[in-house]
């Protein structure tokens, strides 16, 4: 059996993996899943999401998730990755010698499952666009030594108290 795995380039700075990694933790714990985040000496994060305990796991319904968040280039190398194999082969070859009915429960699995590491990638990508959007926000400090008349335009030093083109007061 396969393996459920993306893998992009998010356009973005590195600087802001802890941020993605925090995200992606907060998003899926308020959905009821376990996450560990595990900081790399590379400055990237392993984030392991898994969701469902010992018995869900012997009937094929546990669902996990493994996704990596590594520093490329000055930007953020995504990767995620479900393994059916050892989520799943073990418990549908029991399954189908003695819960037949309970495989239809580890199709659902694997199909919800599919979909995780493309809504992991969804929340890095937001996050990356929320705060490179807040960033273009902010406004750019004025330059130093010139103030600009509001009614003519011309340009006076930071200290003049009116307009040297056309005497209004600044």
């Amino acid at each position: 059996m396969g393996t459920f795995n993306t893998k992009q380039i998010i356009f973005g700075s590195s600087s802001l993996i802890p941020t993605v990694a925090m995200r992606i933790q907060e998003q899926f714990q308020s959905e009821g899943y376990e996450v560990g985040l595990d900081s790399l000496s590379s400055g990237g994060y392993d984030i392991s999401i898994t969701k469902g305990g010992a018995f869900k796991a012997v009937l094929g319904m546990k669902t996990a998730l493994k996704v990596t968040l590594l520093p490329q280039g000055g930007n953020i190398h995504f990767e995620a990755g479900v393994g059916i194999w050892g989520q799943q082969a073990i418990p549908t070859v029991v399954s189908m010698l003695f819960f037949w009915p309970v495989i239809i429960t580890q199709i659902w699995g694997m199909v919800e499952q599919s979909n995780l590491d493309d809504k992991a990638l969804a929340i890095a990508k937001d996050t990356v666009y929320m705060s490179n959007a807040s960033a273009a926000a902010e406004p750019s400090p004025a330059p130093s030594g010139n103030k600009f008349c509001t009614n003519c335009g011309t340009k006076n030093d930071t200290t003049a108290k009116f307009c040297c083109g056309c005497g209004k007061m600044l």
